[in-house]
This record gives structure tokens, sequence and C-alpha cells, in this order.
């Protein structure tokens, strides 16, 4: 399984590294999976394309805990298939938009309070009430930006 992440979001790589001023994640594949699960369960996905502008995971950083996360997402939303080129880009958006989720959250509005916004982001989404109220606000403003 072959991923990438987009080189235009390099600077939200290295601000939510560990080496980062605010940052605490300890590899790059480490924030692509915080991405990965924050941008699916907000919906906020952002496009890129393969190439010049994109890096490529090597292979074995992922985990058999990290491939099943990512074939639980192709299932859920493709069916039983395997894992190509379309469902491989649409985990890849999903993981842009969460890591820019993640930037404007933690370093960005919270900055030495990173970590601790973090955790609180965590248990937000583990109140299912909540999430469901987040998406039910991102579809009526897709559906509203939409018809105009």
């Amino acid at each position: 399984m072959r991923l990438s992440r987009s080189l235009e979001q390099q600077h939200e790589y290295d601000e939510l590294h560990r080496e980062g001023e605010f940052g605490f994640f300890n590899t790059f594949k480490d924030i692509f999976m915080a991405g990965l699960m924050i941008g699916r369960e907000t919906g906020k996905v952002i496009a890129f394309k393969r190439g010049k502008n994109a890096e490529s995971f090597n292979e074995s950083v992922f985990s058999i805990d990290d491939e099943l996360l990512i074939n639980s997402i192709i299932y859920d939303e493709f069916g039983e298939v395997e894992p190509g080129k379309e469902e491989l880009q649409r985990i890849e958006n999903y993981a842009a938009g969460g890591v820019s989720h993640l930037y404007e959250t933690l370093i960005k509005n919270s900055g030495s309070n990173a970590i601790d916004r973090y955790i609180e982001l965590l248990y937000e989404f583990k109140n299912e009430e909540s999430l469901q109220n987040y998406r039910d606000r991102l579809v009526t403003e897709k559906l509203f930006k939409d018809h105009l």
C-alpha cells in the first residue's frame, strides 16, 4: 500500500512534529494517521495530485494496525475492493484535510497548549453526539454553498 503526503503541507508537518516549536508527534507517519482519523471523522478533505508535489511514505512504516484502519475506511466507503488508486487517493485526501485541521487547531490557535488541545479534541470526537452535530453542520454548510 503506497501512500503519499502533499509537500504543500510541509510546514504543517514540520510544526506538528516534535522538533517543531509546539509539536509533539514522533513521525510524519503519525501525523498522517492522526490527520486521516480527523479528516475522516470531520469529512474534511484536501485534494492534491501525486507527483512532484507529493512525497511517498515507505510502505514499511505502516503497522498492521495502521493498515487495518486504512482498509476499514476503504471498506466503509467503497465496499469490498482491492485498494486501488481512487481508494488510496481518498485516504490521502482525508489525511491532508485532517492535518490542516490539526495544524489550525493545535499549532496556529493553541501554540504551547497544543498537547492539551489535542487531548481535548480527541475527547470531543469520543462524544458521538457532538461528532454528529459537527457532521450535520458540515453537511448544512456544504448544501448552502452548493445552492449559491
